[in-house]
């Protein structure tokens, strides 16, 4: 007997396959779905697999030949009853399968949409939490290396999740705790809160460690801008020095020997100007190893922090300052940006109160942010 196995993408292919090579008097011995390969295929209309044999023709010619005239007057017909019997049951299997079909080509997402796999409820997830799908893919990757993925692991199947996640976040790295004088320079668009989130920092460094603090502000171009680090100068009693010349800033921090921190306010950038982003590039020239965050609101798409911080490439080195968290649902944008820059987390504001809507950034709230719980 010849066996033979087949994969197709529906089981009338599969029938026409076995029909090709073995001849309509083939016999179906099993068939099944199975999924397609890689990662790709959880989402994917499975496969058909059908195994499929007949009676070698060689053997039987030899077999004919070694009996007798009576015998072959006899055997010819019962094998012909069997043929038929296989025939009628091969059409009967065929006609399963193709209501099968039927069914299923008229609703393809019946099974996926009612009953989806542990797997594709993390992926939607991760999706609707704006994460990159080349991200989701590594995530569930890694995590299924570590755990089963099924029902019965559901629990530590998120909690698995979760920990990837973290691991991809990294440690955060705040303001560095050091004896000399710290210089902290704030970057980044329009309308991100950089001011606020300035004055915010300076009010935990000088309330809550009780840090002396010295104000400079570049941002000449926006309307209030100065009067706004002025208004938070006098209710923190922080001084505010405004320079309109990228070399003024060299003056302005000799006027704050006696500061601990000096935390230097600049305008909103066009990413998209180059010109804009010389006169941050000329002021850095100008000042000696400050630390930078670049602010990024955490309301803006994916594609736009990309250009956001393609547009900051000249910077050798700073960490990212998420804001506005309390105004988006988009926390994947954080884990996406981490990754693509490779850059550090510091620091996140989740609201407008000034000082107590700041907070050093928590990859477990995060993590627990993106992933939450799944409905039941």
């Amino acid at each position: 007997m010849k066996v033979k196995r087949y994969i197709a993408s529906n089981a009338q292919e599969a029938m026409l396959k076995v029909k090709t090579e073995l001849g309509v008097n083939a016999v179906i011995l099993h068939s099944r779905k199975i999924k397609r390969p890689g990662i790709s295929g959880f989402f994917k209309k499975p496969l058909i697999e059908m195994v499929a044999a007949i009676e070698d023709d060689q053997k039987k010619k030899i077999e004919y030949k070694n009996i007798s005239n009576e015998e072959k007057s006899i055997k010819p017909k019962e094998e012909s009853k069997k043929m038929e019997q296989l025939q009628k049951q091969v059409g009967n299997i065929e006609d399963l399968l193709n209501n099968f079909i039927d069914k299923v080509e008229k609703n393809p997402q019946r099974d996926t949409a009612k009953n989806p796999t542990v797997s594709e409820k993390y992926y939607n997830l991760l999706l609707e939490k704006n994460v990159e799908k080349n991200i989701i893919e590594k995530i569930l990757n890694i995590s299924k290396k570590r755990i089963s993925f099924s029902e019965d692991h559901e629990d530590a199947i998120c909690k698995t999740i979760k920990m990837v996640m973290k691991e991809y976040l990294g440690e955060p790295e705040p303001m560095k705790e050091e004896a000399h004088q710290k210089i902290i320079l704030f970057v980044g668009p329009t309308g991100v809160g950089k001011t606020t989130t300035l004055a915010k920092l300076a009010a935990k460094l000088s309330i809550g460690q009780n840090k002396s603090i010295g104000f400079i502000t570049s941002d000449t171009y926006r309307i209030a801008a100065v009067e706004q680090l002025r208004t938070y100068g006098e209710i923190l009693g922080i001084p505010v020095k405004v320079i309109y010349e990228s070399q003024e800033i060299e003056e302005a921090i000799k006027d704050y020997a006696d500061k601990d921190v000096i935390l230097i306010d600049t305008a909103g950038r066009n990413h998209k100007s180059s010109t804009q982003l010389e006169e941050i590039k000329e002021l850095i020239q100008y000042i000696k190893n400050p630390e930078i965050f670049l602010v990024i609101s955490a309301t803006t798409g994916y594609k736009d922090i990309i250009n956001i911080v393609n547009g900051y490439e000249f910077l050798d080195d700073y960490r990212l300052l998420f804001t506005k968290l309390d105004e988006s649902d988009g926390f994947g944008n954080i884990l996406n940006t981490k990754i693509f820059t490779g850059k550090n987390l510091s620091y996140v504001t989740v609201g407008q109160s000034v000082p107590d809507d700041i907070e050093i950034a928590d990859p477990e709230k995060i993590a627990n942010a993106i992933v939450g719980k799944l409905d039941e």
